[in-house]
């Protein structure tokens, strides 16, 4: 039964595809949520642009309007309109005292904007800062994004080497029993070594099951961040932490930072408020086109028709400067950005410098678990010999072997953590998609 049960693990686990940290991120950047969103923000930026730019163009605009009077002006200048007058329409009475009429005009026109104060224009630019602003604010979620996948992975594979280690550990621990149960036969240990040596078995047997739910737990994690099931996969082991070169990231990070760069057109946007605002101060220039049908009878109808040509220039002015101090609002606005701006240079250079340090810390962690490996090893080593020799304790081999496990848990979590904080580093900087990328 052991054995179909360790083919079954056996073929189960070779069925399980490797995935790498980049074959992640590219599932993640096309199923995340979030960035999902992020591109219908952009799409609808994308409209807002071409509505902008909608409004250089002539406006159609088609009328239908019913009329009954007998007001004697209207009713005069609808039977023209309508063309039917004749001399005894200019009859005293007729003029002063005429029947009702009704009167059907049909009026289709093109009303043409030429210039309303640069208002068009600062629209235009306003629509295309916002659309430039959402591109780059997308660029920043995909970076956050591949950090979260950075992150997972990391715990991921973490998991998966503790399974390892556990294993191995396991197996050590069934090879002390052995050797306890050995030198009990012969008379050079207790019964009690054995005892001791089997609770420890089963120790290292409850900690690799617990290290299996954890890798679980970790994939589906994972999964939750790339935003699909990424079906029957395992990670990839990391062999080594990722060196990178530590002079000059914080002048990297204020120049490639996406999200600093949409605070400084963020900026840029009160300049383009403040035109729209004052364009309201300026002159409109405006021209239109119309052509009406009249009828007595029916909508549509012709019994009279014409058209009309107009340009006009209208000039209004705000006595009270409400629209001047609203302008000026804007520029105010503008200040206070700017000082935030200023802020996150400070802010993004400090992340720098965090990430760099615990970036060197990882690594110095790393390399001191290796070293812990070597001295534990020998240590282990050394007290299984005085053990054989009746000169050590059975306790003494397994504080040993636990010292040992300890230290090769703690390597491959400095491993991770240096992986985490290589990857945080590159994040802070704004470059860590064209490291995954690669």
């Amino acid at each position: 039964m052991k054995i179909l049960w360790a083919f079954a693990f056996t073929v189960g686990f070779s069925w399980a595809v490797e995935l790498s940290v980049s074959d992640v991120l590219q599932k993640a950047l096309e199923n995340n949520r979030e960035i999902k969103a992020m591109q219908r923000e952009i799409s609808a930026g994308k409209l807002e642009l071409k509505s902008a730019r909608g409004a250089y163009f002539p406006r159609i605009k088609l009328e239908e309007n019913f009329t009954r009077t007998d007001i004697p002006a209207y009713a005069f200048m609808s039977r023209l309109n309508q063309e039917r007058i004749t001399m005894q329409d200019f009859d005293p009475n007729k003029l002063n005292n005429p029947s009702a009429i009704n009167n059907f005009e049909t009026k289709i026109g093109l009303e043409i904007p030429i210039w309303l104060g640069g208002k068009i224009q600062a629209g235009e630019r306003l629509a295309k800062l916002n659309l430039s602003i959402l591109q780059r604010e997308n660029i920043r979620k995909k970076e956050d994004v591949a950090l979260k996948v950075y992150e997972a992975y990391g715990d991921a594979v973490l998991a998966k080497m503790a399974v390892d280690v556990s294993k191995r550990a396991l197996e050590s621990a069934q090879e002390h029993q052995r050797l306890a149960e050995e030198t009990y036969k012969v008379g050079m240990a207790l019964l009690s070594d054995v005892f001791r040596a089997k609770v420890y078995v089963e120790k290292a047997r409850e900690r690799l099951f617990a290290s299996q739910k954890d890798y679980e737990t970790a994939k589906k994690a994972l999964e939750l961040v790339a935003g699909t099931s990424l079906g029957d996969f395992d990670v990839a082991d990391i062999k080594e932490c990722p060196a990178v070169e530590l002079k000059g990231l914080k002048e990297t990070a204020l120049q490639r930072r996406e999200d600093l760069k949409a605070m400084y057109e963020r900026a840029k946007l009160f300049n383009e408020y403040y035109t729209l605002e004052l364009s309201n101060n300026l002159p409109q220039v405006y021209a239109g086109a119309f052509y009406s049908l009249n009828s007595k009878d029916s909508p549509f109808g012709a019994d009279g028709k014409g058209y009309m040509l107009m340009l006009g220039i209208s000039w209004s002015f705000d006595t009270g400067l409400s629209t001047l101090n609203k302008a000026r609002a804007h520029l105010e606005r503008k200040k206070a950005l700017e000082e935030r701006i200023k802020g996150m240079e400070d802010l993004i250079s400090f992340e720098v410098d965090r990430a760099k340090a615990d970036y060197e810390k990882a690594l110095s962690a790393l390399n001191s678990a290796r070293e812990r490996i070597k001295a534990s090893e020998e240590v282990l080593r050394v007290m299984r010999v005085r053990y054989r020799n009746g000169l050590a304790r059975i306790v003494d081999v397994l504080d040993a072997q636990t010292e040992l496990d300890m230290a090769k848990l703690e390597e491959v979590k400095a491993l991770v953590d240096c992986w985490k904080a290589y990857a945080r580093l590159k994040h802070s900087v704004g470059t860590i998609l064209e490291e995954v990328q690669k």
